[in-house]
């Protein structure tokens, strides 16, 4: 499970992968849908007899296999309703999504302000356009554990005894990842040295559960869906939520490319539409939402359901979450540059601030 590689090598070759996402890992074992079949264009009737009817013209999509499964069962709904029939293409993790999104052959995909931020160092080209959700990072502890509740110093204080005694304190998750970028925030405001006082091990999502059930590791940063899986299957324990911290709560939203939007405005206009239209619907009907993503991911309702108790729904971007990640992961050493004045650049909230009827400072924020 420990690696050769220093933490900020492991780092920087995350940096634009999977874990880099945060969400990449997200996929049970059990094997994942078929992309989901090609929007058909509805009749006029279903537009109000004074809306100026757009033609419909089919625009690509990409999303990581089994997520979204509350939106991407309206793209049949709200993609005819702005002009656009959905081609939805399905990405086993972010390397490949990015590339897509990179070249052009998809205009949009849903991924994490780390990337954003990641790809700010990099001067990769990417533009943050609409909002999706927060709430994903999730501390889960053994079962047996006696610690409260976001009780750090219990665990400062343990992994000092265990340290002594030559058996490290293990944490677990994606290097590289949106929640271990929150780990090591979290420790290091603990006073715990991440390098000395713990072990932190790259261990992927799917494995958190039976390795905290069997003892490997003592606490793991989880993404929503699998601690609530771990949680459901009384495999893990909660330690903490994290939603209060430097990061902020917002986490996910909809990227395209700077070259994209400038170059195809008026598509990515309606795209944006479309996607305001159905979070506003899976914001004004939760019940609805939970039912579409069993349908779609195929998990048990009660994990789906587990895991919408971590995650909040929204369209609007919070610009000061980006801002406090930024300054926590250069704090961190994983980028050099202050990259605040960049965020700018690489966030535009035109289209979704039309969508909306709202200002840009309104969807800006949370």
């Amino acid at each position: 499970m420990r690696s050769n590689l220093s933490r900020r090598e492991l780092l920087r070759l995350g940096g634009l992968t999977a874990a880099g996402i945060g969400l990449a890992a997200c996929t049970p074992a059990a094997t994942a849908p078929s992309a989901p079949s090609a929007a058909t264009p509805v009749g006029t009737a279903a537009i109000p007899p004074s809306a100026t009817v757009k033609p419909v013209r089919t625009l690509k999509v990409g999303h990581l296999a089994r997520q979204l499964g509350n939106l991407v069962p309206q793209y049949d709904d709200v993609g005819p309703k702005n002009g656009v029939r959905f081609e939805v293409s399905l990405f086993p993790d972010g390397a490949p999504l990015l590339q897509a999104l990179s070249t052009g052959d998809i205009l949009l995909a849903g991924l994490s302000k780390v990337q954003l931020i990641q790809s700010m160092a990099r001067g990769v080209d990417l533009l943050m356009v609409c909002g999706y959700a927060g709430g994903y990072v999730v501390y889960l502890q053994g079962k047996t554990a006696a610690r409260a509740p976001g009780d750090w110093a219990s665990v400062k204080a343990e992994a000092a005894k265990r340290k002594a005694a030559g058996n490290p304190f293990r944490i677990g998750t994606p290097t590289g990842s949106l929640q271990h970028i929150s780990l090591l925030q979290q420790l290091r405001a603990a006073g715990i040295d991440p390098d000395k006082d713990v072990e932190v091990v790259n261990v992927p999502y799917p494995e958190h559960a039976n390795a905290l059930a069997s003892g490997q590791l003592d606490m793991a940063a989880q993404i929503a869906l699998f601690a609530a899986q771990a949680i459901v299957q009384d495999k893990a324990a909660l330690f903490l939520h994290a939603t209060n911290t430097p990061l902020g709560a917002f986490e996910v939203g909809f990227i395209t490319t700077r070259k994209l939007a400038r170059e195809r405005p008026d598509e990515m206009a309606d795209i944006v539409a479309a996607h305001y239209q159905a979070m506003k619907t899976i914001i004004d009907d939760p019940t609805r939402g939970l039912a579409r993503e069993v349908k779609y991911s195929g998990l048990p309702e009660a994990v789906v359901k587990k895991s919408y108790d971590f995650l909040t729904f929204d369209y609007r971007v919070d610009l000061n979450a980006i801002r406090g990640t930024e300054r926590v992961m250069r704090d961190l050493g994983l980028h050099k540059d202050d990259l605040q004045a960049k965020i700018a650049d690489y966030v535009d909230l035109s289209f979704l601030a039309k969508a909306s009827g709202r200002t840009i400072a309104d969807v800006g924020t949370w």
